[in-house]
């Protein structure tokens, strides 16, 4: 090879696949920006099109195109493939061309090959633009020798990004490099933050659901992604939705949950912020997800107040109370840092929340569940539209009333039942109807149904145990065939559906027996029950699973039989009346229990019983605060670091009115100190009359 190949073929190795591109994503992206910026940076005369050019084998006819540089890569690979491959030069010269791609010059976007004979200088007809268009074989396969090396070295080089699709085989190599800069990386490692994509996308997040949340995000604000990437989510038609797809998804997998910042050496973890709307929905709250093996952190606003964050119960950090979501905060978003990680929020005018399964509140999500409740937080300005919207869903009257924010709405109950209903208003579309859009899947799942009990048997496979009659929905993914149809399995039998994967399909019309059924495609299934009712009887097998107890007992659940000894159950006596139990957080510094009469008990913790906690393994026992609450009390008042709380004990209803003497002020102070922690009108009652015992003593 001569001097300004090799040349060129350093500067490609140390600059995309050096040291610091271990274990993460690397992309081969040059344009004539780039070109220039090396050549200058490490002193190369000859352009990258001529010392690729230099190369070429016009003479022979009989021998390929590209054979000096394909016998580099046989010796390479008899070498051992030490370092990256001798073709590089090659592959960046055909992202290069790639990169090119515009309507101009009579030539449209899609034409790789016009470019790839450009590059070289040559016209695009006669014998030797035929020539390259046919040598680009060639070039393929040198591309996927490159795949295959970086794949074969785990990592040590660099994450692969290669792609293509069926129908860009040879060209959609260049083409998926010529898509996203390395600019572009750096923000799409805050996009998969904030669209709370997990490290690794662990949860299986498919391409095209990807692309639908990337298309949500880039919508109408400006992230300065390049302008080549914004023209392919607007419309990939000319180079295939699949390749940008399956970039996007490599992309994902390689994603360590880091934010791309070589000036922080890559290390800051990253995570989006979510919108919390709590207490019936009279107050907003940001939540941050905890992050794995970051149980403590500490991060703060721009130039401005720090909040130290702890893990918590329902794998979220607290530390954040005392900042409350503002209407500037929504509109212009809100970002926290620290040395460890990094929480932001992306601001929009229309938020989906849906019933958060550890917290019990309404939390903003990604995408909307066909049959599920949710709400929606919208601004004012949106309000009209999102109004118009859910009203056209049918079924249950959607309430809305003034959120807890000033300039936004909230609606509640807002859910599709009604299936026609439910494409219709999306088919519609509009500024803010991507927030009624589901998922995009690649697995079948199970959804609602009228389920009779879970299942515990960990990797029993089994999705849950449902009533005959009222068995889940099946959400189908989207389908990869020309006719649109999906092929489902069930029992062992495929039919062809042409179902919308948008609207579930309802099992409980298909007649099914009593016992177990496997629905789902040949690619991904899942496995559940049906039953005509419970018994009220002991069910077969009862007893056969416990916690075997060799003096200290088993963490997980497993088959017992009664040679051993186990923990399988506990006996309670007819009749007994069990007192009842109400579970706070960890964190709670002082709690109290209030009645209608003037009764303030204060609460203790209390510590595990020795029996427990020698035969309990180290861990196991809860770190929350269990209150028992005896007869009479209405009322839980507690303390964390950064606030009191106040929590009913009973339905509004049926708290009595507050009947306290004229002394009681341990009584008044409790109920004072969470005076504006409630906006139920029978608290409302029980702080006038704290505060006339306070005026009292006062005078």
């Amino acid at each position: 090879m001569e001097a300004a190949y090799r040349q060129w073929h350093e500067v490609f190795s140390a600059e995309f696949f050096g040291p610091d591109h271990a274990l993460r994503s690397t992309i081969l992206y040059v344009d004539d920006e780039i070109e220039l910026r090396l050549a200058e940076s490490y002193g190369i005369e000859t352009s990258l099109a001529q010392a690729v050019a230099d190369e070429l084998n016009w003479r022979d006819p009989e021998r390929p195109l590209f054979s000096r540089i394909q016998r580099e890569c046989e010796y390479w690979v008899s070498g051992g493939t030490e370092g990256p491959p001798p073709s590089l030069p090659v592959l960046a010269l055909s992202v290069l061309a790639a990169s090119r791609m515009a309507s101009s010059g009579g030539m449209l976007r899609s034409n790789f090959y016009g470019r790839w004979i450009q590059v070289f200088s040559e016209e695009l007809s006669g014998y030797r633009a035929n020539k390259l268009k046919k040598a680009f074989e060639d070039v393929a396969e040198m591309w996927e020798q490159l795949d295959h090396w970086l794949q074969d070295m785990d990592g040590l080089f660099g994450a692969s990004t290669v792609s293509t699709d069926e129908a860009h085989w040879k060209i959609g190599y260049p083409i998926s490099q010529a898509l996203i800069r390395g600019s572009d990386r750096q923000i799409l490692t805050r996009f998969f933050a904030t669209t709370r994509l997990r490290p690794h996308n662990q949860t299986g997040v498919s391409g095209r659901e990807l692309l639908r949340r990337l298309r949500i995000w880039t919508a109408g604000r400006e992230r300065h992604l390049s302008p080549r990437l914004m023209e392919e989510l607007a419309d990939p038609a000319e180079t295939g939705e699949t390749l940008i797809t399956s970039l996007l998804k490599r992309l994902a997998d390689d994603w360590d949950g880091t934010l791309h910042e070589p000036e922080h050496g890559h290390r800051r973890r990253a995570a989006g912020l979510r919108l919390m709307v709590a207490d019936r929905g009279k107050r907003l709250d940001w939540l941050a997800e905890a992050v794995e093996a970051t149980p403590e952190t500490l991060v703060h606003l721009p130039g401005g107040r720090a909040f130290t964050l702890r893990k918590e119960y329902g794998d979220v950090y607290g530390g954040l109370e005392s900042l409350r979501p503002s209407p500037q905060q929504l509109a212009d978003g809100i970002r926290l840092e620290g040395q460890a990680l990094v929480l932001e929020w992306v601001p929009q005018e229309v938020v989906l929340l849906r019933l958060h399964p550890h917290l019990g509140e309404w939390v903003s999500t990604e995408y909307f569940e066909p049959g599920e409740h949710h709400w929606i937080l919208a601004a004012n300005t949106a309000a009209s539209e999102v109004r118009s919207m859910v009203n056209a869903l049918g079924g249950r009257t959607v309430r809305e009333t003034t959120a807890p924010v000033t300039g936004w709405k909230l609606f509640k109950g807002v859910r599709a039942v009604n299936g026609s209903a439910f494409v219709s208003t999306l088919d519609r579309g509009g500024a803010h109807a991507h927030v009624l859009e589901p998922q995009i899947r690649q697995d079948a799942e199970l959804s609602g149904g009228l389920r009779i009990a879970p299942e515990y048997r960990a990797g029993s496979g089994v999705a849950g145990h449902f009533l005959r009659d009222g068995g889940p929905d099946l959400l189908l993914p989207a389908s990869e065939s020309p006719d649109g149809c999906v092929e489902v399995v069930l029992d062992g039998r495929s039919e062809k559906l042409r179902a919308d994967p948008r609207i579930p399909f309802p099992l409980c019309l298909v007649p099914l027996d009593e016992g177990e059924h496997r629905v789902g495609t040949a690619q991904s299934s899942q496995v559940f029950t049906l039953h005509d009712g419970l018994y009220e009887e002991l069910p077969p097998g009862t007893g056969k699973f416990g916690y075997v107890c060799d003096v200290t007992a088993s963490r997980e659940l497993s088959e017992v039989d009664d040679a051993g000894s186990a923990i399988r159950g506990a006996y309670a006596p007819e009749g007994i009346r069990l007192p009842r139990i109400e579970i706070v957080r960890s964190d709670v510094l002082e709690a109290l229990l209030i009645d209608p009469h003037g009764g303030a008990r204060r609460v203790r913790r209390q510590s595990a019983p020795a029996w427990m906690e020698s035969r309990l393994p180290e861990g196991a026992l809860s770190s929350c605060l269990e209150v028992e609450v005896p007869e009479g009390y209405v009322w839980l008042v507690y303390r964390t670091a950064t606030r009191w709380s106040v929590r009913a004990l009973a339905a509004d209803a049926d708290i009595p009115a507050p009947e306290p003497s004229l002394d009681d002020y341990a009584w008044a102070h409790a109920v004072l100190s969470a005076a504006g922690r409630s906006h139920a009108q029978i608290w409302r009652e029980y702080v006038a009359a704290a505060e006339a015992i306070a005026g009292k003593r006062g005078s």
